[in-house]
């Protein structure tokens, strides 16, 4: 069985729109989960939210999430990310802020766990480091943790005490054990590819592999989201990025 995985859409339906259409061609019967950041940067968090749930979408809290609901979390962001949650906050419906309250914080789904950032923060800590990732591997009720915030794909095994960083490519990557595995980003990549990333995990849960994750990389209408954000009076940097992919 497959499962689809994304993270980090924030707030841009050009991209998620893209990627959506890709998962038709690929795996169009796989359940979609989401490791967080839905809303913040871009400017249609309303209409995303409406096409993750129209595709039935299960995930987690991020911390863009929590700040766009009202969280003081807000005053740790950049003069960019608080101007977009201010006015992420200010263009929320009603319907949207429920959906996004409900969201848990930690999520296990069999044999995965699903946060944003880490199993010992899942709001606002980067996994990084070797370190951090050792956290948490040891912590985890689970094989394998899928999150995001970082926008770089990634993934960290635990061998023997140690956490090891796997090259990641577009190629198929067998999962051998104890694994965090890093969705990248659909809405704001930081790997200097501006495609969208999703991430694609083909299980195998009743032998004793995991499996294997593939990253997918998708083109989509990246003047279409610039436009949108100068449209909405965001700052000019969550546009451009866009373009370069970090």
């Amino acid at each position: 069985m497959s499962v689809v995985i994304l993270s980090d859409v924030h707030a841009n339906i050009q991209a998620l729109r893209a990627v959506l259409d890709d998962v038709a061609k690929v795996a169009p019967s796989a359940p979609i989960w989401h490791c967080g950041d839905v809303v913040g940067y871009g400017a249609s968090p309303n209409e995303v939210i409406a096409e993750l749930q129209r595709v039935g979408a299960t995930g987690v809290m991020g911390n863009h999430d929590l700040a766009a609901l009202g969280d003081e979390i807000v005053e740790s962001f950049n003069e960019g990310a608080y101007a977009a949650a201010m006015w992420t906050r200010e263009v929320l419906t009603a319907p949207s802020r429920e959906w996004l309250r409900a969201l848990p914080r930690v999520l296990e789904m069999g044999s995965a766990t699903l946060v944003h950032a880490s199993l010992r923060d899942p709001i606002m800590e980067y996994v990084a480091d070797a370190a951090t990732a050792e956290e948490s591997l040891r912590g985890l009720n689970t094989p394998l943790l899928f999150h995001g915030h970082t926008h770089i794909p990634a993934i960290w095994e635990l061998r023997g005490e140690v956490a090891h960083l796997t090259a990641v490519s577009e190629d198929p990557i067998a999962l051998h054990g104890l694994s965090l595995v890093n969705a990248g980003s659909v809405g704001q990549p930081r790997d200097r590819d501006p495609r969208a990333a999703w991430l694609l995990w083909e299980r195998d849960e009743e032998s004793a592999g995991l499996g294997r994750v593939t990253w997918r990389r998708v083109e989509y209408d990246i003047p279409s989201a610039q436009e949108a954000i100068d449209a909405a009076g965001l700052p000019d940097s969550l546009a451009s990025r866009l373009a370069v992919g970090r």
